[in-house]
């Protein structure tokens, strides 16, 4: 299928920037989380530093919601062929809803390098292996 064909195309390109990206920005977040802990509020580089590391959350967090719903959209999709009212239709276009929803079952899913699915939870792992590297930084320097 056409759609499959693309999503693995999509998969293929994307997949390794997107664990690089995700890598990146844990350390970039646990160096930030440490330089902040060592800053007060009233230091000049505080704010930009706040303000950086927030638009950098709310960009991982851009991109694994993206991926989050196209897989969602997959169940959807499915549910709501499902819901149609199919079994009054002809025997050609159950053939194509029953098809449609066997494709389905495989929903579209978008992976940082194949290791784990792009999702809200993704982020919340990046976040919290960044709060730890950052205290572990803390306590050794």
């Amino acid at each position: 299928m056409l759609i499959s064909s693309i999503q693995e195309d999509i998969e293929e390109i994307f997949t390794n920037i997107t664990l690089l990206q995700i890598i990146l920005s844990l350390a970039s977040f646990a160096t930030n989380l440490y330089t902040l802990s060592m800053t007060t509020p009233s230091d000049a580089d505080f704010l930009g530093l706040l303000v950086y590391t927030l638009l950098a959350i709310i960009q991982l967090t851009m991109i694994c919601q993206f991926g989050y719903r196209i897989t969602e959209s997959c169940f959807l999709f499915q549910r709501s062929l499902y819901e149609c009212d199919w079994l009054s239709g002809s025997k050609r276009f159950k053939t194509c809803i029953l098809l449609m929803m066997i494709r389905l079952q495989k929903p579209v899913r978008f992976t940082a390098g194949k290791f784990f699915s792009l999702t809200p939870r993704t982020v919340v792992s990046v976040l919290r292996g960044s709060y730890s590297y950052a205290a572990m930084y803390r306590s050794v320097g």
